[in-house]
């Protein structure tokens, strides 16, 4: 063996390897993929933190309440609708935000005042998002419930 065979080994194997990721890396690279558009490589749009970007994917559906269900119904309904729920709890039993509603201590004649007014930290939901039939139909609802959680 003669003095140049390790040297001449290591270079070739060095050469090798740096022409074997060389290769493999213009193998891989993007233009070498269907994805490639004849403008260029297609790719997601780079977003920047502060830069606000139009929405354009398709949207919730509205919140809508079968008008031709019984009063309880509709009441449940309009009171999962409007985030009542997300408050009171899915039967007024109270929630992370809002109390309990107690309908032995409120009377009907008084329900509709506060929900207009929006006591504390409550919303006040005007006649233009909730009507006094749509009142009165949550009102029926909160009463059917705590009449269910209060029967055995």
């Amino acid at each position: 063996m003669s003095r140049f065979f390790i040297p001449a080994v290591l270079v070739g194997l060095v050469s090798g390897l740096g022409l074997g990721l060389i290769g493999g890396i213009v193998a891989r690279s993007p233009e070498t993929h269907a994805n490639v558009r004849p403008a260029g490589y297609d790719r997601t749009a780079v977003g920047y933190v502060g830069e606000v970007a139009p929405f354009e994917g398709f949207g919730l559906a509205g919140a809508r309440v079968d008008d031709g269900a019984d009063p309880i119904a509709r009441g449940r309904g309009l009171f999962l609708a409007t985030g009542c729920a997300a408050c009171h709890g899915l039967a007024a039993q109270g929630g992370a935000v809002g109390p309990r509603l107690d309908l032995e201590e409120i009377f009907r004649e008084d329900f509709g005042p506060i929900v207009r007014s929006g006591p504390g930290g409550m919303p006040a939901f005007t006649d233009a998002t909730l009507s006094d039939v749509d009142l009165e139909a949550i009102y029926g609802y909160l009463k059917a419930a705590a009449q269910a959680t209060a029967t055995p």
